[in-house]
């Protein structure tokens, strides 16, 4: 009864060894998982929090582009309005002498120098150029008929259009504004002012950060990326590119979409894509949209987010080992001292269940002994008291055979003759 619990007591330390080894392995696959997890969350919480910090700035970045875009529009638009006013204007309109075109030429071409503005010209009723800034120039408008621009049919029927287009003449883009001269009723002609923007884009270029607008339809109108000029946000419907190219408002362009693709929206104006710039390779962006005021257009703000995003990544992740890996190492060490304490606590048991194991065996050999000792006195004994017996009746015997002797003398003697 007394060795089973001593053996259990005795097996102790080796089960806690197995248990401390299952445990050490319970423990490295927590850890792992808790490190995995911490390492995929914190990922996450840096890419978050980058996009919000990218998108912060790029909102800033792109209202400034805007607010900039809307300040190069608004100078020239006084333009038609004042000309359309113009005494000079009006008398080349109703005159159509040589002196008095001479004299128009000359004013328009004063005043394209001292604005932002590419050319000015004024068309008659039927849309022939009758004078134009450019009048000295070999690709000069005068006598070109531009009789099918919108830009034109919208300003006799409405009084004033805007117009973005590939040129007719210069094979140029810009923002045709007009401005009928006269009334309805009895219009004269047309005043244009042609806007391109070749700084604002050369601007935009060297921030190294893709930016366009593009109008109601998605064709891009003005490209910090000249390739991407005339091509669309999203697929055409086959009506509009029909009518787009019937109007041959951008001339023989091809009207694709942008090499942007796998759009991730993250808010109404915000997404993660992809594009391709010329001369590099697919990266992620930070495309942010906002409107133009006072146009139909649209700015699309590309900001660099695969390099920022992954080095917040990196820091987060790195910012979680710093934190989990003494974390972990103080709680490996707990584990361990606990363990330690254990088995220290075990090895106790077991050295005194031992001692306690060797006390009743000694206990039980000695009492054995002991028993053996009183058998061995008794039988002793025993042998004493055969002994005494077997003594006494020696010595009853002895006592006989003399008794016989002397009988068997007297009886000899008795017999002898006297």
């Amino acid at each position: 009864m007394l060795q089973r619990p001593a053996a259990a007591l005795a097996s102790t330390p080796e089960l806690l060894a197995g248990r401390a080894r299952r445990a050490w392995l319970l423990f490295a696959a927590v850890a792992l998982l808790i490190v995995f997890a911490a390492l995929y969350g914190a990922g996450l919480y840096g890419r978050s929090t980058e996009i919000e910090a990218l998108s912060a700035q790029g909102r800033t970045d792109a209202n400034l582009k805007v607010a900039l875009l809307r300040a190069v529009l608004e100078n020239p638009r006084a333009l038609p309005l004042l000309l359309s006013e113009d005494q000079q204007v009006h008398d080349a309109l109703a005159e159509r002498s040589p002196a008095s075109i001479d004299v128009l030429n000359r004013k328009l071409e004063g005043l394209v120098s001292g604005t932002k503005a590419s050319v000015l010209y004024v068309t008659g009723p039927d849309g022939l150029a009758i004078a134009s800034s450019n009048w000295r120039e070999p690709v000069s408008f005068v006598g070109n008929d531009y009789g099918f621009r919108a830009y034109f049919s919208g300003a006799m029927q409405s009084g004033t259009a805007e117009y973005f287009a590939l040129g007719n003449v210069s094979k140029r883009p810009g923002l045709y504004i007009s401005r009928r001269v006269g009334s309805a009723a009895a219009p004269l002609g047309v005043v244009v002012v042609k806007m391109e923007f070749d700084q604002l884009e050369a601007d935009w270029h060297e921030a190294n950060r893709p930016a366009y607008v593009s109008d109601e339809h998605g064709v891009v109108l003005i490209t910090s990326v000249p390739s991407w000029r005339f091509m669309t946000t999203a697929p055409l419907a086959a009506p509009v590119a029909a009518d787009i190219r019937a109007s041959q408002q951008f001339g023989e362009a091809p009207l694709v979409p942008l090499p942007i693709t796998r759009p991730q929206p993250l808010s109404l104006d915000v997404a993660l894509v992809h594009a391709i710039t010329p001369g590099g390779s697919d990266a992620e962006y930070l495309r942010l949209s906002t409107a133009v005021p006072s146009t139909p257009w649209r700015l699309d703000y590309l900001v660099p987010a695969e390099a920022p995003i992954a080095a917040a990544q990196r820091e987060m992740r790195l910012l979680a080992l710093g934190v989990l890996v003494p974390l972990l190492a103080l709680a490996a060490y707990l584990l361990w001292r606990r363990q330690s304490a254990q088995m220290r606590i075990a090895a106790e048991q077991a050295a005194r269940a031992e001692l306690e194991r060797r006390v009743v065996e000694r206990t039980q050999d000695l009492s054995l002994a002991r028993d053996r000792l009183q058998a061995e006195i008794a039988d002793h004994r025993s042998t004493e008291a055969k002994l005494q017996v077997m003594q006494q009746e020696l010595v009853q015997a002895n006592r006989l055979a003399t008794l016989g002797q002397v009988a068997a003398g007297v009886a000899h003697e008795i017999n002898q003759p006297v």
